[in-house]
């Protein structure tokens, strides 16, 4: 584990998870950096302690220097990102800006300040629709977003920084479809949408046929992910799910049950930029950051839905 580590956008809904995750280790002082514009609405600085909590811009790269040397960090991982794949779609400059110009930031203040570990959340959306399932690291990028384009600039990035001898160690995470307690409207998932609907005795809504099918991964492997990428001296890109698929009827399904309500899914019209299947084989990750996830979808759904809670009992997923 380094000696400092800078979270990006650890106000967030997965930096929120690390931060506390990396204060149950003894070594290192964490530092985080964040605008709040997509913070955790659960975010409190003061419950997180001995973490240095700078309220700054990634694009502001003098900003971001200056914290690194006070923090004397050796290890950053950049989380912080527009991650709305409409709103890149309606506002790509901002989502262009913010995901490649500030990941420049981040990461050129590291190199000039002899950070040796770099580790970038990216996404699934970087492989845009895939021809082969389930997807691996080396295909074709095809992202169908600015917000999957971003994401591929992103780690390119990265990787000419490493490949220049720049950072030791860099890794980018490719994200699948996270899920998992705090998540806020900016990271909205089907999981979270389909739940604010049916606690308040309402269908949950489809967009297209309900066809496609997702890898969701819980925000704790996530986390585990993130903390094996920390401790592994690899670089390169890695697939962050659970190599699972699930189809959002299958989803809503089993929601709706674990609810109890007898209702159906509202069916919409499509989105652009949505992809109709994705799911990963994390057989790289596996072998190579030790990473193994654990949490099962409908077992963790029933724990961390509270309106659901007291069926739980009744409940046998089959």
């Amino acid at each position: 584990m380094s000696d400092g580590i800078l979270v990006t956008g650890g106000a967030g809904f997965i930096g929120h998870h690390l931060v506390k995750k990396l204060l149950e280790y003894p070594k290192g002082n964490v530092a985080v950096i964040d605008n709040m514009s997509n913070a955790n609405p659960n975010f409190k600085v003061e419950e997180f302690g001995d973490v240095a909590f700078y309220k700054a811009d990634i694009r502001d790269k003098e900003a971001v220097a200056n914290i690194i040397k006070r923090e004397k960090i050796d290890a950053c991982i950049h989380l912080a990102a527009k991650i709305s794949v409409p709103d890149s779609i309606l506002d790509p400059a901002t989502t262009v800006d913010v995901n490649v110009n500030g990941t420049l930031s981040v990461i050129s203040a590291c190199a000039e300040n002899d950070v040796d570990r770099f580790i970038f959340a990216s996404s699934a959306a970087v492989y845009g629709e895939s021809r082969t399932l389930p997807i691996v690291e080396n295909q074709e990028l095809n992202p169908l977003s600015p917000y999957g384009g971003s994401k591929v600039a992103g780690e390119w990035l990265v990787n000419s920084y490493y490949d220049g001898g720049k950072i030791p160690y860099a890794v980018s995470l490719r994200f699948f479809n996270v899920y998992g307690r705090g998540q806020s409207p900016e990271y909205a998932g089907v999981i979270t949408r389909f739940a604010e609907r049916l606690s308040k005795g309402l269908p949950p809504i489809i967009y297209g046929r309900g066809d496609q099918t997702r890898d969701f991964v819980a925000v704790d492997d996530v986390v585990s992910a993130i903390m094996s990428a920390l401790d592994a001296d690899v670089s390169g890109m890695f697939n962050i799910g659970t190599g699972i698929r699930t189809s959002i009827n299958e989803l809503a399904r089993r929601m709706i049950l674990l609810y109890g309500l007898d209702v159906s899914p509202e069916h919409q019209d499509g989105v652009d930029g949505d992809i109709r299947h994705s799911y990963g084989d994390i057989s790289r990750a596996k072998k190579m950051l030790k990473f193994f996830p654990t949490h099962e979808l409908y077992q963790t759904l029933q724990a961390m839905l509270p309106s659901a809670k007291s069926r739980l009992s009744e409940i046998e997923w089959q």
